[in-house]
């Protein structure tokens, strides 16, 4: 890949050397103290379903992440053949609850939880494993109070086929609504999480918004509006919502002979990279105390209080958004071109990084 290179005053750390190096890549920038060893990428515990065959779950989650220069330590709910919508069935079996937290124990063990820089979490495999999923995150907290917990509350959608055990809608609705950073419902869980039923762009900002009043979530993005969107015949649009401001965001349908799975796991993975990770399309010059990224939003801050997301927080979460929409179509397209049922995210893989189509998100009254 092209990188270009800037130099800056040294950050604290690097006394002996009279300037950081910033070298801007595609996917992230790398600060280079006086040694020139590169920091550390963002790093994302990802907790959610593995498929063998296809993409969905971790199977959907962890290449993009990578794809976009962030370290993923993947641990599985279930280990399936393939997702749960295909009309043959599937094979496989959820892993044991008590495994979710001897992986994170040795993680810990060998020094590393320290570095996560984010939790994900999707489907589960059993209502218990709701609550190791959040005795993980306390975990990783307790490490790096500033690590991010981003909840996709997946509940499955039985007339598609998408099953889910008994008592994940309630964990949902009741744990991860209260600790959560960052909810990711489609529309029908953002319903069930509020007991309502929105079916406009301003009902789903109301509802949105009572989880934020009711938990500790800073932002929810409702990653399918469906019938409750401006355009469900025509566009796939989201809405992020914050406590103050409320965005909306659409991309062309596009033909398929039966809708892919997974897609609900590549958006949250995407938008969550995004709030980690800096975006170097274009160097900007520096704000005082900072260092060199690529982009307003890009700002890695000077040494004090974490900021609001993550330690590297590269994009606001508006641009966040946009790259997610922009990625996400890529995807779609390479999937519609193909005339695959799977998500074709190796073929898709330059688009994750740039995609060649850009949409902006629009600010929403309500």
């Amino acid at each position: 890949y092209d990188t270009g290179v800037a130099l800056q005053p040294s950050l604290p750390g690097t006394e002996g050397s009279s300037y950081t190096l910033m070298r801007f890549g595609p996917a992230r920038a790398f600060a280079l103290g006086a040694r020139g060893f590169a920091s550390r990428p963002p790093a994302v515990l990802s907790i959610q379903s593995h498929v063998c065959y296809g993409a969905a779950g971790n199977s959907a989650a962890v290449f993009p992440m990578r794809r976009l220069g962030v370290e993923v330590w993947p641990v599985n709910t279930v280990q399936f053949s393939n997702h749960t919508q295909y009309a043959e069935g599937w094979e496989g079996l959820p892993t044991p609850t008590e495994q979710i937290g001897l992986l994170a124990k040795g993680i810990e063990r060998i020094g590393a939880l320290g570095r996560c820089s984010a939790i994900l979490s999707g489907y589960l495999g059993t209502e218990e494993q709701g609550g190791a999923v959040l005795d993980v995150v306390r975990r990783v907290k307790a490490a790096n109070p500033a690590a991010l917990y981003c909840c996709d509350p997946v509940m499955g959608h039985p007339a598609k086929g998408c099953v889910v055990p008994e008592g994940v809608q309630r964990h949902h609705a009741e744990a991860s609504a209260a600790s959560a950073d960052v909810l990711c419902p489609n529309v029908l869980e953002l319903g069930v999480m509020t007991r309502s039923e929105p079916d406009t762009p301003q009902a789903v900002v109301r509802a949105a918004r009572a989880l934020l009043g009711a938990g500790s979530a800073r932002l929810v993005l409702v990653k399918h509006l469906a019938h409750a969107g401006l355009s469900p015949d025509d566009s796939f649009e989201m809405l992020l919502v914050g406590h103050e401001e409320a965005w909306h965001i659409a991309t062309p349908l596009l033909p398929f002979g039966r809708p892919p799975v997974g897609v609900g796991d590549l958006t949250s993975a995407l938008f969550l990279v995004g709030l980690l990770q800096v975006d170097c399309t274009l160097p900007t010059a520096p704000a005082a105390g900072g260092v060199y990224h690529s982009s307003p939003h890009a700002m890695l801050p000077p040494p004090g209080p974490v900021p609001l997301f993550g330690l590297l927080q590269g994009r606001s979460p508006k641009a966040a958004l946009e790259h997610t929409a922009g990625a996400y179509f890529e995807v779609m397209r390479a999937t519609s071109e193909a005339e695959e049922y799977e998500l074709q995210l190796v073929a898709a893989q330059d688009g994750l990084v740039d995609p060649p189509r850009s949409f902006e998100a629009i600010a929403l009254d309500a």
